[in-house]
């Protein structure tokens, strides 16, 4: 009887054991995988969703809208603010400021993509080769790079204080006549000395996507270029350059974003006075006077612009960059 009583109850429990649902192991992996994917994806989709879509809407929508301080609300305003735009754009003295921000921002396409560019490229060939110095030289290529653009803006514009800057001190003994004031608060010289800082510190970042570029060039083609008799201009020239234009065409297209984005050289330096505004800091400057609504709209119109011209510049570095594979 008690062992009857016995076969029964391990059938009991080998029928209910039978019946328990049974995950496998590699199903729980499964499903782990899955969370931590859509973990992974769900902060990328939400910050282009927030920082892309809705604020792009937004200021779509910005733009035509203007505040009431009758009604205490924003206001539908039509075209009004685009209309604004290119009627301050022509007028002599309130336009002024509007019209030296649209040139300065043309002389930053111009700087970057037919000074810095090409300056970078010779430094990140030199330093391939070498040259003497060649560490320190990297150094000082790369040191902007990892210091803090408000400290790094700082530390270069006490260099040329009129009053105790080193370098303007120096200058001053050595017979060249300095303004007064400094190189940074006055007309003409300041908009030269923030190009001078944008090629101090913008070139580092470029020398170090190029030396990358030029690091891959096979050493095979060096090498028969040797046999050759081939000097280092003919080399960097004939061989190196051809080689490396993809990341050349890639370093032109976003020199060219610049004359849309940059605005916090001019603002850390000089506030925008003495003829250094941009068009992205003019935006800026309306923006902290409260104007988010005439800000929108010049906004919107460098995109409408922007957006065509950035492509069309693609497109063309596509076609006169030659296809090469290595």
């Amino acid at each position: 009887m008690e062992n009857m009583t016995t076969q029964q109850v391990a059938g009991g429990a080998a029928e209910t054991m039978q019946y328990q649902p049974i995950i496998p192991r590699k199903q729980k992996m499964a499903k782990s995988r899955k969370l931590f994917i859509i973990a992974m994806l769900a902060y990328p989709i939400i910050h282009f969703l927030v920082f892309w879509v809705y604020i792009n809407f937004n200021t779509i929508l910005l733009s035509f809208q203007k505040y009431s301080f009758v009604r205490g609300e924003e206001v539908f305003f039509g075209i009004k603010n685009y209309r604004n735009f290119f009627i301050m754009l022509g007028d002599e003295i309130g336009g002024k400021v509007l019209r030296e921000s649209l040139i300065n921002s043309l002389w930053y396409f111009v700087f970057n993509n037919f000074i810095l560019l090409p300056i970078s490229i010779v430094c990140a060939y030199l330093l391939f080769k070498k040259v003497f110095a060649e560490k320190v030289f990297r150094v000082i290529f790369f040191l902007p790079n990892i210091i803090s653009i408000v400290v790094l803006s700082m530390c270069f514009k006490f260099m040329f204080n009129g009053d105790f800057g080193p370098i303007h001190v120096a200058l001053e003994s050595l017979g060249f006549s300095m303004p007064k004031d400094g190189l940074f608060m006055t007309e003409g010289s300041a908009q030269i000395m923030i190009f001078v800082y944008c090629l101090w510190a913008g070139i580092g970042y470029n020398v170090l996507l190029l030396s990358g570029s030029i690091a891959r060039v096979p050493t095979e083609i060096l090498e028969a270029g040797k046999i050759d008799g081939i000097g280092m201009a003919r080399e960097f020239i004939q061989i190196v350059v051809p080689l490396i234009m993809g990341t050349v065409s890639t370093l032109f297209v976003t020199g060219s974003m610049v004359m849309f984005t940059l605005y916090l050289q001019p603002m850390l330096f000089t506030k925008g006075q003495y003829g250094t505004y941009t068009i992205a800091y003019y935006i800026v400057d309306q923006v902290n006077a409260g104007d988010l609504y005439f800000a929108a709209a010049i906004g919107i119109l460098c995109s409408l612009v922007g957006i065509p011209l950035i492509q069309g510049i693609k497109v063309l570095m596509e076609k006169i960059t030659p296809s090469v594979e290595f």
